[in-house]
């Protein structure tokens, strides 16, 4: 449970500092630092990629190899989305926040991919979905053992997907603080989920969950996500996603059925 409730209190901090900042001189400046940072020290192909891996769909192709070995990790991710998606839609709705875009001079920030101008930047939806994953990954799980540079490379994905929503232009730094927060939120509302209501073990649910990663990655490679030079990883995901779901019904329909109980 110390895993857990370390997250919780992470995400306890990334609100109150998302709350602090948000709409505030400090959070104008803190994105234009950071926004002229990226793009002194990252190719906006680099950018592009990694602000694809926030995605629903890509974050989808992400988790998919845990089908293999892990599949109530992936239960636990399709747990978590209802509340990701409520945590990242209600506030866009309810709060009238212009993106930097739509307020700044076009020549003071950088821009790539596409153009964001609308008043619904808070939070930021690629930062709510990888800490979201950032989450499931990491809360407690039985039987499940992970080294510590994995979480930490775990945990340093989400904040580079968070930061390059601001490097390519499209969130303030608070917007990328809140999702962070909500996304932690939602990820562990979806693992305690997956503990209560265990998925993933029976043949038919883990044939379910293959037939969603493999709709998933033909979504995705179909859909325009607006960084066309992040096409290529696009493209690459979703072929991961097709190879880990086409293994995994092979898998299944090369396994021995489960020998029926005597009554």
């Amino acid at each position: 449970m110390l895993r857990t409730r370390l997250l919780i209190a992470a995400a306890v901090g990334c609100l109150a500092l998302a709350l602090a900042l948000h709409g505030g001189d400090t959070d104008r400046s803190w994105f234009l630092a950071v926004n002229d940072a990226a793009w002194r020290w990252l190719a906006p192909a680099v950018l592009s990629c990694i602000t694809i891996l926030g995605h629903g769909l890509s974050a989808t192709m992400l988790m998919s190899p845990t089908l293999l070995r892990a599949p109530g990790l992936l239960a636990a991710g399709l747990y978590s989305a209802p509340a990701a998606l409520l945590l990242s839609r209600a506030p866009k709705a309810l709060i009238d926040s212009p993106r930097p875009a739509a307020v700044l001079d076009a020549a003071s920030i950088h821009i790539d991919g596409m153009r964001l101008a609308a008043h619904n930047s808070f939070p930021s939806g690629h930062a709510l979905t990888a800490f979201m994953l950032v989450a499931v990954l990491l809360a407690n799980r039985p039987g499940l053992r992970m080294r510590l540079p994995a979480q930490v490379a775990i945990v340093l994905l989400g904040a580079a997907v968070a930061v390059s929503r601001i490097g390519v232009g499209a969130h303030w730094p608070s917007d990328t603080l809140a999702g962070a927060g909500l996304g932690l939120c939602a990820g562990v509302a979806g693992s305690w989920a997956a503990l209560r209501w265990p998925l993933g073990h029976g043949r038919a649910t883990q044939a379910a969950l293959a037939a969603i990663v493999l709709a998933c990655a033909v979504a995705l490679a179909r859909i325009d996500l607006g960084y066309p030079l992040a096409q290529p990883l696009q493209w690459a995901l979703a072929a991961l996603g097709v190879a880990v779901s086409a293994l995994a019904l092979w898998r299944l329909r090369a396994a021995p059925p489960s020998p029926v109980r005597a009554q």
